[in-house]
């Protein structure tokens, strides 16, 4: 029998995009054959505006309008039960993470964070509060204000990191055990320029792995008592003119290794953690245009790369010894892909999952 993995995908859908909203895409595991399945998505998410990034839980899937604040955007939710969505009270969100019953949104035009608590369902309630920190960089095209890329909730503490391209600053805010209060505790300066993107946690949280946008390089952060402070520094690529581009970033299931994408260069490059430090150990073509996100498979095997301008999804075999992808040789086509992640069978009240399936 057949073993599909099944992937939900966050697009563009704004011209000249091809796609409608939300998008399914199915993974044979054995070859990589990767193909469209539409019955798993609700219809209140095929019409869906900029839905670019998405994330689920075992209560539903949330994603948000990737759009500015005069065109309303929203926070959806979407369950078996139906959908809810709430206003977001930002220019153009781009990022969101779920953790208990807290949900964070990075709006990366006005720099705010907005923060929602969620009912014992998962349900979005009121807004809670509005995170924001004043702030600027040294790159007058991009760094003239904060722009909030990316917020993540700590597993171990009760803590919530926002990565901030504008200001070059990666902000730790302690909330209480009511939910009620977020303090800022630690602002880490990153290097001047260079633009911070996304972040990865090893499982313990000893140590975080940024990837800055602009400056197309990795950071790496130690974490010290309480206090994190960056203590290496790569190029994303060697030999290559720096355009302002790098993307995504993933730790593989067992932490031997981390990916990171530069779009500009259709370039995924893999890097090995030995003891504290990272050590290149190679980089390779996307297989399209513009990969601005991938996701690694949870066994490890399987890498899809999300090329954007070419409306494509490309599957990748993992080396789970050397961190090395081949191309399988299948790809699917999707319009303006821009997120992707994995749905899991022990996230049993699936959101995906439609009637007639």
């Amino acid at each position: 029998m057949t073993d599909f993995v099944q992937f939900i995908v966050g697009t563009y859908t704004d011209s000249p995009s091809i796609s409608e909203g939300v998008e399914c895409i199915m993974l044979d595991s054995a070859t990589g054959e990767l193909h469209r399945d539409q019955r798993f998505v609700p219809q209140s998410l095929l019409a869906h505006r900029n839905p670019s990034y998405i994330t689920s839980t075992k209560h539903g899937l949330y994603t948000i309008n990737e759009v500015e604040r005069s065109n309303k955007p929203e926070l959806t939710f979407v369950n078996t039960n139906g959908s809810n969505a709430l206003p977001i009270s930002g220019d153009y969100p781009c990022h969101l993470d779920v953790h208990n019953r807290l949900l964070a949104v990075a709006n990366y035009g006005s720099g705010n964070v907005s923060i929602y608590q969620l009912d014992e369902m998962g349900l979005p309630l009121d807004l809670m509060t509005e995170l924001y920190v004043e702030g600027q960089g040294p790159n007058l095209d991009r760094q003239t204000s904060p722009h909030a890329h990316q917020v993540t909730f700590l597993k171990h503490t009760n803590q919530l990191a926002v990565v901030d391209l504008g200001s070059d600053r990666v902000y730790l805010y302690d909330y209480n055990k009511d939910l009620s209060t977020f303090s800022l505790t630690q602002n880490i300066e990153m290097p001047a320029g260079s633009g911070p993107r996304h972040l990865m946690f090893n499982h313990d949280e000893t140590h975080a792995y940024v990837v800055c946008e602009l400056s197309e390089t990795l950071v790496v952060l130690t974490k010290s008592g309480r206090e994190w402070r960056p203590s290496q520094e790569l190029k994303l690529l060697e030999n290559e003119t720096t355009q302002e581009a790098a993307a995504a970033i993933r730790l593989s299931p067992d932490q031997r290794f981390l990916y990171v994408s530069c779009r500009a260069q259709n370039k995924i490059s893999v890097f090995e953690r030995q003891g504290e430090e990272l050590v290149r150990a190679g980089t390779y073509h996307s297989g399209g245009a513009f990969p601005r996100d991938f996701v690694l498979s949870h066994d490890g095997q399987w890498l899809l790369a999300a090329n954007q301008y070419s409306n494509s999804i490309v599957s990748f075999r993992c080396d789970r010894e050397t961190g090395a992808i081949s191309p399988s040789g299948f790809s699917c086509e999707v319009g303006s892909p821009v997120c992707l992640i994995e749905k899991r069978d022990d996230e049993s009240n699936s959101s995906l999952r439609s009637d007639n399936h």
